[in-house]
């Protein structure tokens, strides 16, 4: 019974130390399975990254591109292979032509000016004012893809490869020359039909043609608030991986905010001429997205003028830029941060006095010794002091006496 026991036990530690084998292998195929398909998932994301960014870096370096990119993108059908690197052109007539830039602007989204006229036939001028109308719509979209490029391809690096060698410097660089570019997309105020009553027969020659209306200017407002992720040159290329970073919710529109944090904000830890230029750009830019004239000087530049004009002093101070600054307070009077603006001020000119010959109150010249008692009583000397001067006064009491009469 004894020996029947012990190979009992002996057999069941064998078959033990089987299954632990057997669970060893099935791990380590699993451990190969997952690195396989770790390997795989590597390989595919760098293709996906290397058509991505093969599409979208002439994209950002040309209107003209970024206009062909997304002119594909939005034509192309769901589940599309990867797109074709055909120009814009071969979107059908002679590039250049008319029916080329109408054919692009529909692929684009943006409606063709129609063509209306005071005369029986469309004049010359009229198709040149109208077509001129059509490219300028075209140029302006240009820009905004061009931007919305430039931000894909760095909203990208920034998601998928984070730690690469110098991308926040290249990231600052170009946020300087976007910043350039984006005030071309500012928005104009809106001034009203030029024609009331487009409908209004007007006699031309007496052929009794109908008003021009004529068309309404190009805002390419949605392509600036299109984010990373709703990008549809981004789905097109297959970009899928923003998941909940943060850059997948960065849009055009967005470019002021982004230039102030990391260009704008950093050159003010120490004021240089650079950072005057820095605020001309981010000035300019704030403007372009300002429709209200109004709203724009009375509430949205005075702060800004303000802030630059403190660095301004800060990188060469002068008696003339706190007075600028004075002025700046005494124009706006009612501004919410007026209080604000005034103590710094006040400490800006009591920093300014010390550091050029005495505090915030200039002291008193001490009052000099009094004269030594006159030999002659007929004349009394007196002091006055006045500021920083003494005034000493001689008064004769009475005419002199000649001593050789």
């Amino acid at each position: 019974m004894k020996r029947r026991a012990w190979g009992l036990i002996a057999g069941g530690a064998l078959l033990f130390q089987g299954g632990i084998a057997v669970a060893q292998s099935s791990l380590q195929t699993l451990q190969q399975e997952l690195n396989d398909a770790r390997q795989k998932h590597e390989q595919v994301t760098e293709q996906v990254l290397t058509n991505f960014f093969n599409k979208v870096d002439p994209a950002m370096g040309s209107p003209d591109a970024a206009i062909a990119l997304y002119a594909q993108a939005r034509s192309a059908p769901k589940d599309s292979s990867p797109p074709r690197t055909d120009p814009i052109s071969d979107l059908g007539s002679e590039p250049g032509s008319e029916p080329s830039l109408r054919e692009t602007l529909l692929s684009c989204g943006i409606p063709p000016t129609p063509v209306v006229t005071q005369h029986t036939n469309e004049t010359e001028t009229e198709r040149e004012t109208r077509l001129a109308v059509d490219q300028a719509n075209l140029s302006k979209l240009g820009i905004a893809l061009q931007l919305h490029c430039g931000l894909l391809h760095y909203a990208a690096l920034f998601v998928a490869k984070p730690d690469q060698k110098g991308l926040q410097e290249d990231w600052v660089a170009w946020l300087n020359s976007a910043a350039q570019i984006y005030p071309q997309l500012a928005v104009a105020q809106d001034n009203g039909d030029q024609n009331p009553d487009p409908g209004k027969k007007r006699g031309d020659a007496g052929d009794g043609a109908p008003g021009i209306k004529p068309a309404a200017t190009f805002y390419p407002a949605e392509m600036k608030e299109k984010t990373m992720r709703d990008s549809v040159i981004s789905k097109f290329l297959g970009f899928d991986i923003w998941s909940d970073k943060e850059q997948g919710a960065w849009a055009v529109k967005d470019l002021p905010k982004l230039y102030r944090t990391d260009v704008l904000d950093p050159a003010r830890a120490t004021p240089t001429a650079a950072t005057l230029a820095a605020w001309d750009a981010y000035i300019a830019m704030a403007s372009a997205d300002e429709r209200d004239t109004n709203k724009w000087y009375q509430v949205d530049y005075p702060p800004l003028h303000f802030e630059r004009a403190c660095d301004d002093y800060a990188v060469a101070p002068g008696t003339e830029k706190l007075e600028a600054l004075v002025n700046l307070i005494k124009e706006n009077p009612t501004n919410p941060q007026a209080d604000d603006w005034i103590s710094r001020v006040g400490k800006l000119l009591g920093d300014y006095r010390a550091s050029h010959g005495g505090g915030t109150a200039t002291p008193h010249a001490p009052a000099p010794a009094p004269p030594a008692p006159n030999a002659n009583p007929n004349v009394t000397i007196t002091t006055e002091q006045q500021g920083d001067a003494t005034i000493i006064t001689t008064h004769t009491n009475s005419a002199p006496v000649n001593p050789l009469h």
